[in-house]
């Protein structure tokens, strides 16, 4: 279910009803801040018929056979999974050129056929070329719904084509209530050290919610100033079910380096949180391998400088 993100709901609705509505829309904005939970309810919205209520019922014909993956007018384009479960590196263009006969004629089932793409950065150069294409001449009662989460990478082209919509991070209210309605169970405390860190995105708080974060920032606090234990710690991270832990380690780093600067801004500390801003940033879109980025940013921690230190 949608939380937040009522400016983009006007703008769609308002484009559907009033006739208007642009072939192509570019969702833009930071990592798991809704923009893919946004794309889904605007396709349930437009499959549903424009019904007034943007969040369609659950038992509406169009919502339930989108549950089922068997709506004729809809397909989504992502990323395919290999042989061992993995996420291919990116989007190909025969992916792309399976759109063409579900772009003939008209739609199915209703007034509109929606493709989601999600993302657009995935996109390998041939199948950007490809999608430029269909952007450049739309199939008629088509809605693009393009996911993207670094709008700037992206063709001039593709961009001149679409209508920007951007989302921002949320309150930590609304992604205290998002984690709420997903597990009742969290307590307060848990809730709070989940949210505290999620920077605003509800996606990156629901991966987050089976995680043990006081754990993980205790073991961060261990390494802070310490300058050991840094390659039993990286070992966590390797394994292919640690993915969600170490997004959380990639936010949680820089941020305790941040407060090592708060605390004593002296050039090393400055220094030690623009690398591992910059590390963190990059590891997980780069999808580098986990346990030597760990290792990395635990070496850094162990090379934070204290006031305390500093004086002595």
């Amino acid at each position: 279910m949608l939380v937040g993100h009522e400016n983009a709901v006007e703008t769609f609705v308002e484009g559907g009803r009033g006739g208007r509505l642009h072939h192509a829309w570019l969702l833009a904005g930071p990592v798991g801040v809704g923009k893919r939970t946004f794309a889904d309810a605007a396709a349930r919205w437009l499959l549903a018929g424009m019904p007034d209520d943007f969040a369609v019922d659950d038992e509406h014909q169009a919502a339930r056979l989108l549950a089922a993956g068997s709506h004729m007018d809809f397909r989504v384009l992502e990323r395919l999974v290999d042989e061992k479960g993995k996420r291919k590196a990116g989007i190909v263009i025969d992916q792309v050129r399976e759109l063409g006969p579900v772009l003939q004629g008209t739609p199915v089932l209703g007034d509109w056929r929606v493709i989601i793409i999600d993302s657009i950065d995935d996109l390998n150069p041939n199948a950007c070329n490809a999608l430029l294409k269909v952007l450049e001449e739309p199939a008629k009662a088509t809605v693009f719904l393009l996911v993207s989460h670094s709008p700037a990478r992206l063709l001039p082209t593709v961009r001149s084509r679409c209508r920007l919509v951007r989302f921002s991070p949320l309150p930590d209210a609304a992604v205290e209530r998002v984690l709420a309605r997903h597990d009742p169970t969290l307590d307060d405390a848990a809730r709070a050290a989940i949210v505290a860190v999620a920077g605003g995105a509800p996606g990156a708080a629901l991966a987050w919610a089976g995680l043990d974060l006081a754990a993980l920032n205790a073991a961060i606090e261990r390494l802070a100033g310490q300058g050991g234990g840094a390659v039993a710690f990286a070992r966590g991270f390797g394994a292919a079910t640690a993915m969600a832990r170490f997004e959380a380690l990639c936010r949680l780093v820089p941020a305790r380096i941040a407060a090592a600067v708060r605390d004593w801004p002296s050039p090393r500390n400055l220094r030690l949180y623009e690398e591992a801003a910059a590390l963190a940033g990059s590891a997980v879109a780069m999808q580098m391998e986990r346990g030597q980025v760990a290792l990395a940013l635990a070496a850094l921690l162990g090379k934070i400088e204290t006031r305390h230190a500093k004086v002595a």
